[in-house]
């Protein structure tokens, strides 16, 4: 291997490493945010209709394909801070969805889990997907 050769090795693997960096510290993408809502919506919409059993297999065939898809991990973890943080936003669209369901059945409306889901929903995307994101960010060596 002579020197050019080299110095393009080195150059390919500082390139990966920084592809791989960027990957391990991005925000959720709209994909992902999509799947967590649809997920909390379909959680509602098959409550109210008494299939929460057809929501159980929904999870497993998502598990299912992230596994085949060969899904991993990032190696680093964030501080526990932010973890806490994260957590505490998804507790928090948990209270939403308590909460709104509560006054959805005060009221009286139909369908008061897909409201309370919908009122959880958007919890997620107004406060745990710029959690997250800052999280990720905080990653960045």
């Amino acid at each position: 291997m002579d020197a050019r050769e080299a110095q393009q090795a080195l150059e390919q693997v500082a390139h990966r490493r920084q592809q791989a960096i960027d990957a391990g510290t991005a925000p959720w993408s709209a994909r992902a945010v999509w799947s967590i809502c649809s997920s909390a919506l379909a959680l509602g919409v098959l409550t109210d209709a008494d299939m929460i059993w057809l929501w159980v297999v929904l999870m497993f065939m998502g598990v299912g394909a992230a596994w085949q898809r060969g899904v991993r991990l990032k190696a680093t973890r964030a501080s526990g801070r932010w973890q806490a943080a994260l957590v505490a936003t998804f507790v928090a669209a948990a209270a939403a969805d308590v909460l709104v369901q509560a006054v959805v059945r005060g009221l009286q409306w139909p369908l008061p889990n897909t409201i309370g889901a919908i009122g959880a929903v958007l919890v997620v995307v107004s406060l745990a997907r710029p959690v997250q994101a800052r999280m990720a960010a905080s990653l960045r060596p």
